[in-house]
């Protein structure tokens, strides 16, 4: 950490307490995820039909959702969003820090390194009953109201983003009908009733605020 030259004694003590203390809470919710992994074990089959055993903290499978969340948010900003502030590798760059911090060696750091590793990762991947069901689940979850009506415009959208290979993988067919534009139409009037800042996003403006000591308006 740099500090410019006409920074107190004080202030640059405080700057390191406040950088510290932020490390620190970091890798404190990393530790805490770390331990609810350790409870999810078992086996499977992969795609050569060799039984395999498996941890939530392997670190192979820690690096397929690292890049899966990371390629998620890339194909969904890409058709709904706006643009990314240094654009898609600066995301791609700055998120995994996330990744290093849950035990991910060496995370990619570019659009291009990412979709290498997801290709590669293509080549073990096997469909089984466990990947149908929670396709259904989240065909279907059960939502209540208007919300599970709308809900298949969503889902629909989903579907009709992902690389042609996951759907083939999942078993998904891309909707007939213009997913793509409907949930544009939905997401557009969604932000209109709730404001361009999702609840999410303000509670982690929030905390980062916190973090660093000032007040979020």
């Amino acid at each position: 950490m740099t500090l410019a030259p006409q920074t107190s004694s004080t202030d640059a003590r405080r700057q390191l307490i406040d950088f510290i203390s932020a490390d620190a809470v970091f890798h404190g919710d990393s530790a805490r995820v770390s331990r609810l992994h350790e409870r999810v074990n078992g086996t499977y089959v992969d795609a050569r039909d060799v039984e395999r055993e498996y941890s939530a903290n392997d670190e192979e499978l820690l690096r397929w959702v690292h890049d899966a969340f990371t390629e998620a948010f890339i194909g969904a900003h890409r058709i709904w969003g706006r643009p990314v502030p240094g654009g898609l590798d600066a995301y791609v760059r700055e998120w995994a820090q996330a990744g290093r911090l849950m035990g991910v060696t060496d995370p990619p750091t570019s659009v291009a390194q990412l979709h290498a590793e997801l290709t590669a990762f293509l080549a073990d991947a096997k469909p089984d009953e466990r990947v149908a069901a929670a396709v259904r689940f989240i065909r279907r979850p059960g939502l209540p109201g208007l919300t599970g009506r709308l809900y298949p415009i969503l889902f629909g959208g989903a579907v009709a983003s992902l690389d042609p290979r996951y759907r083939e993988l999942l078993g998904l067919r891309r909707p007939w009908w213009p997913a793509i534009t409907l949930t544009r139409v939905f997401l557009g009037v969604g932000t209109r009733v709730l404001g361009r800042m999702s609840p999410s996003e303000q509670n982690a403006r929030a905390r980062i605020a916190r973090l660093e000591g000032r007040t979020v308006r």
